[in-house]
């Protein structure tokens, strides 16, 4: 009997907010191979992999943690489930946290006979990536995924100038000058098998961890906020004022008075925006779910918590009174 030819996997990184999922959507949508896809929360709610839009395949949630910094816990279950079992994908890939290593991922695809790395690739938001490289407190973490990526992807090019396009194509390049680099068009999505579904075999070698490895765990903190009601649009813009910056992203689902559906929310760096959510998502009818993740100085739950409660509709509030 013929051995079944090796799975291609390919890694997403990218720092919070970068876009990965929105391109893995993208990906999905434009694709036609069967995939299983999964999918590195930092935090205890996996929000990302309630967004992934259905497909042809199955998505899997990775929460509670960095993958890159426990690679021999809960991942290797999941991957070993996939791989045996009867479905049989054409492709598997792998979305990890915005404060992981997606080499640290990727090495897996290296030593495992029946995975085959076809890439690593790393998204990057050209209006921040200048600055977040050059940031004291996440500086390392965003340089270290571009370290041994095959290509970087410079996402929301249609909000700037071409000027700051360049600008930030050539921070990148002050970090790794030989990196591939291409532009994250709205209007073409890049064909996979282009960007680095071509190689045989990694140019980089599997390594063991380091000594000196980033311990995510350390270096940033999850955050996770859930109420049982619903935001007041006004109150909860009041509220994004006062929080810390700190806090690096803020993302879930909600409800906001006077909406008939769920709202997707996102946070970055102080913009926010809520969208209708477009399937059923993790946060219930009247329900509040967002996770955040900030530096290790974040202050305690307690102090973002009561921000976010002066968001919750008057009514919600008073029935509550330890919240008021």
């Amino acid at each position: 009997m013929t051995a079944a030819a090796p799975i291609p996997v390919t890694v997403i990184g990218g720092f919070l907010g970068a876009g990965k999922t929105t391109f893995l959507n993208r990906l999905l949508a434009a694709g036609t191979a069967r995939y299983a896809v999964l999918v590195n929360d930092f935090g205890e709610i996996n929000v990302d992999a309630t967004l992934i839009e259905r497909h042809d395949g199955t998505t899997l949630s990775l929460s509670n943690g960095c993958v890159c910094c426990s690679i021999g816990s809960g991942f290797l279950e999941t991957l070993g489930g996939l791989l045996d079992g009867d479905a049989r994908f054409e492709r598997i890939v792998i979305e990890a946290s915005g404060i992981g290593d997606p080499w640290r991922i990727a090495e897996i695809a290296l030593v495992e006979p029946a995975l085959r790395l076809d890439g690593v690739i790393v998204i990057a938001d050209v209006r921040r990536i200048a600055q977040l490289i050059d940031d004291r407190r996440v500086g390392d973490t965003v340089r270290n995924q571009f370290a041994k990526c095959d290509v970087v992807l410079l996402s929301k090019s249609d909000l700037v100038t071409a000027a700051e396009l360049d600008a930030a194509r050539q921070a990148v390049l002050s970090v790794r000058p030989d990196v591939r680099i291409e532009t994250l068009l709205r209007e073409t999505m890049p064909d996979l098998s282009l960007l680095a579904g071509s190689r045989t075999s990694s140019r980089f070698r599997a390594d063991g961890v380091a000594d000196d490895a980033l311990d995510h765990e350390e270096n940033f903190r999850r955050w996770a906020y859930r109420r049982d009601g619903t935001f007041d649009r006004g109150r909860l813009a009041a509220a994004i004022k006062k929080l810390p910056q700190e806090l690096l992203r803020l993302k879930g689902t909600c409800r906001i008075r006077g909406e008939a559906a769920p709202q997707i929310f996102q946070m970055v760096a102080g913009n926010w925006s809520l969208s209708p959510a477009g399937r059923d998502t993790s946060a219930g009818a009247g329900s509040i779910a967002l996770m955040g993740v900030g530096t290790h100085d974040l202050p305690p739950d307690a102090e973002l918590e009561a921000i976010l409660d002066g968001a919750l509709a008057l009514d919600d509030a008073l029935a509550h009174p330890a919240l008021i």
